[in-house]
C-alpha cells in the first residue's frame, strides 16, 4: 500500500509480485493470485522498466492461475503475455525466453479449451 500511496509503482509491483507468489505458493491461493492481480495492475504505472515488471507479473500470474484452474481468466491474460514478451523481443531485437513461454502458456490455454480429453489437460505441460 505504501508504493500505491506514494506513486512509488514499481515498489508496489515488486512487493505484490513476490508476497503474492510467496503466499500462493505456500497454499494460500486466493491471497496470493489477488497479489498478483495487484502487481500486474501496478506494473505498467510504474516509473521505470514497466514492461519488465508487467512481463515478470503476468507470468506469475498466469501461471498461478493454470494451477488453480481459473480458465475463465487466462484467455485475456495469455494474450497480453504474448504482447509484452513480443513487445520486448522488439526492444531487445531478438527472441526472449519470454516469448517462448508464452507460446506454452498459449498451448495450455488451446488445450484447456479444445482439447476434449478424460484426463487434466492442464497437466500436460
Amino acid at each position: 500500500d505504501l508504493g500505491a500511496e506514494h506513486g512509488f509503482f514499481s515498489a508496489e509491483c515488486q512487493a505484490c509480485l513476490g508476497l503474492g507468489s510467496m503466499a500462493f505458493n505456500e497454499g494460500r491461493h486466493e491471497e496470493g493470485v489477488a497479489l498478483l492481480r495487484n502487481a500486474v495492475a501496478a506494473a505498467p504505472l510504474s516509473e521505470s522498466l514497466a514492461s519488465d515488471y508487467e512481463r515478470n507479473a503476468l507470468h506469475s500470474l498466469v501461471d498461478a492461475l493454470f494451477r488453480t484452474n481459473a480458465i475463465d481468466e487466462l484467455e485475456p491474460l495469455v494474450a497480453r503475455c504474448r504482447e509484452t514478451a513480443e513487445a520486448h523481443a522488439r526492444e531487445e531485437g531478438l527472441l526472449v525466453d519470454d516469448q517462448l513461454s508464452c507460446l506454452i502458456f498459449s498451448a495450455r490455454l488451446h488445450a484447456v479449451l479444445c482439447i476434449p480429453s478424460t484426463s487434466n489437460p492442464l497437466q500436460l505441460f
